[in-house]
């Protein structure tokens, strides 16, 4: 969304642009009065593809401070059918059913809302059941939205490259970013914002001051780093030995068996001292936590890579096209 300035006063400032341009009823300039911002967000939650949570500030209960999306899926169009098709909504709303092209929309339309102030931020990760049969047209969203290498903390890049160094990909997902499968698979979280800006853009020979928005994309402090590096991309390896193309190293095996022995211990020991069910209940998720772990290690120890065929139902080479407009 980029439109020349219109306003002089306002040149400089942003912030009041958008109070005076943006209609919050849609945050962009639409064509389909119809189609409000929450008819978008409504797509991705009806239809089983986001779950979307909101976090107020304690004392004034009604400033939005941030939204925590869980991605849960995304519909291909395979999947979907003809693209035309009207599918309804789960319960009565405003307006009766979307098309697959709203879909598509939506998951860049919601990023567009905003709180009051302007500050919103985006809390963005995977649920662990997404599967990784993405369509192609997701893959911009992607490199517009998702986090890159630059924001990961020293000691996560280094478990991100040694991960790189030792990740046996299946030709099936060749055209999937290796950074959205790290993320996927060892859950991490990424903060996005967008803030309104102007942006100069050279039109023949002349800069012209257009109002749009700039992506900001950081890595979440909240993240224990600790147990990110090289340790737990080795143990990970070993319990999932069929994406390694080589040899784990023993010693980090060994210290990842170490460490799994250390938490069960840990969990052990605070048995004498659990007084209600709650905490008996929470020291035997860890233990078994830790037992499972543990099994995994016995049974595969560093292994060589074991070939891994994907069923048809795994294959994410789907291609679909769509007009960028908006209505």
């Amino acid at each position: 969304m980029e439109v020349p300035i219109l306003l002089d006063q306002y040149f400089d400032e942003p912030k009041r642009l958008a109070d005076t341009l943006i209609n919050p009823l849609f945050f962009r300039f639409p064509k389909d009065h119809s189609k409000r911002h929450v008819f978008y967000e409504f797509i991705l939650v009806d239809t089983d593809s986001i779950i979307l949570s909101d976090v107020y500030d304690k004392i004034d209960k009604e400033e939005l401070l941030f939204r925590k999306i869980k991605l849960c899926k995304i519909i291909s169009q395979d999947q979907w059918g003809d693209p035309n098709s009207i599918k309804p909504f789960s319960r009565q709303f405003l307006t009766p059913g979307f098309d697959y092209w709203d879909y598509i929309k939506a998951w860049t339309y919601l990023l567009y809302g905003q709180n009051p102030g302007n500050s919103l931020s985006w809390f963005i990760y995977f649920d662990k059941n997404f599967q990784l049969d993405i369509p192609f047209w997701f893959l911009e969203w992607w490199d517009k939205y998702g986090p890159t290498t630059d924001i990961l903390p020293p000691i996560v890049n280094e478990g991100y490259q040694y991960w790189l160094s030792h990740f046996d990909k299946p030709s099936t997902w060749d055209f999937i970013p290796d950074l959205l499968i790290y993320f996927k698979h060892f859950s991490l979280t990424w903060i996005l914002m967008l803030e309104y800006a102007i942006i100069d853009k050279l039109v023949g020979n002349i800069n012209v001051p257009y109002f749009g928005r700039q992506t900001k994309i950081i890595w979440w402090s909240g993240m224990n780093i600790a147990d990110l590096g090289t340790q737990r991309v080795a143990s990970w390896f070993n319990e999932n030995p069929s994406l390694c193309k080589t040899l784990i190293d023993q010693s980090l095996f060994l210290m990842a068996k170490s460490q799994s022995r250390a938490q069960l211990a840990a969990a052990s020991s605070r048995l004498a001292t659990a007084c209600t069910p709650d905490e008996l209940r929470v020291i035997a998720k860890d233990m078994e936590k830790a037992m499972t772990t543990i099994s995994s290690q016995m049974d595969t120890g560093p292994s060589e890579h074991n070939d891994r065929n994907l069923s048809d139902d795994d294959d994410p080479t789907r291609f679909f096209c769509h007009d960028e407009s908006e209505s």
